[in-house]
């Protein structure tokens, strides 16, 4: 069997307006079964932590009702186990996520009700916030001092509960304080390389390393920004630079696919909204003479290891 996974998208926003359902033609594989991380947003710019705390509340509540909606074609899952059921019964998974870490308002507590509604992975910042700086500083003109002392709390927490951290949005001092305590592996979960587009939401190569070092993962981001500097380039074929330059820096075990779908205005050529996404990429790599098995690896084998061993 082959399968799609992708660690990350911002699809259930969209439901909110009764704009789509969750699972629509193009965030979702039509051809195999898609795990897809699922992200609460909650560290809108200027929301005080009690309202992305709202906002958060008001996206697990969509959240279930797609679930219920859809339970066709898609279910939520917590533990490994249940994304293998989810497979061997031809559906759709659905693992949330948090991106911006507001909305836990600095309390263990509340951390532990996300986890209770089945948030397994979690993006301490979008933005600077009370628990860590965002990749944002430089622009915004902060100083980098990483992760608070409640950013620390929130992290042992989430290592007590098994949370898996996400460092996408997190600036270089908080990566690097996150990875020293985090108990698990971290994942990078929509992220690219700064070597070959400098934005500093990509990884430089030493986090990249280090990331693969302690076993996580990295999910290539679609967002043409993150793809390269200049617009002409911003298509799929440089997004497989980005897969080829992670091979060559580390190894081909720890990449996956990290879409921002529906996070993003718009997608790098050649791909529409007229097909799946993740299908288009899989046609593409195909047709640029990647390997069967670089493939399969990339398409979900890299991560079901990973939520294997860690979920």
């Amino acid at each position: 069997m082959f399968y799609v996974i992708d660690s990350h998208c911002d699809s259930i926003q969209k439901t909110e307006y009764g704009e789509s359902l969750l699972v629509n033609p193009y965030n979702f594989s039509r051809k195999h079964p898609q795990l897809q991380f699922v992200a609460a947003f909650c560290g809108w710019p200027e929301e005080d932590a009690k309202t992305s705390y709202k906002r958060a509340m008001r996206y697990f509540g969509l959240f279930s009702v797609a679930m219920n909606k859809e339970r066709d074609r898609i279910v939520q899952v917590r533990t490994y186990p249940e994304i293998e059921a989810a497979f061997a019964a031809g559906k759709h998974a659905a693992l949330l996520s948090v991106e911006g870490a507001t909305g836990l308002m600095g309390s263990t507590s509340v951390l532990r009700d996300f986890y209770d509604v089945g948030v397994r992975v979690c993006g301490l910042a979008w933005l600077s916030n009370d628990l860590a700086k965002s990749n944002r500083v430089t622009d915004d003109g902060e100083e980098d001092t990483g992760l608070t002392d409640t950013g620390r709390e929130i992290v042992a927490e989430g290592n007590r509960l098994g949370i898996i951290f996400d460092v996408s949005h997190l600036s270089d001092k908080s990566f690097r304080d996150l990875t020293e305590i985090a108990e698990k592996p971290v994942i990078a979960s929509h992220s690219n390389f700064r070597a070959l587009c400098g934005h500093s939401r990509n990884l430089t190569d030493e986090m990249a390393k280090e990331i693969v070092r302690r076993d996580g993962m990295i999910g290539l981001n679609l967002c043409p920004a993150f793809i390269h500097e200049d617009k002409d380039k911003q298509n799929i074929d440089m997004l497989l630079r980005h897969l080829d330059h992670c091979i060559e820096i580390t190894d081909e075990d720890h990449i996956g696919f990290g879409g921002d779908v529906d996070g993003i205005g718009h997608y790098p050529e050649p791909l529409t909204k007229e097909d799946s996404v993740h299908d288009q990429i899989i046609d593409i790599m195909v047709r640029h003479g990647y390997s069967d098995s670089l493939i399969r690896k990339v398409a979900y084998e890299n991560y079901m290891n990973f939520l294997r061993k860690y979920l």
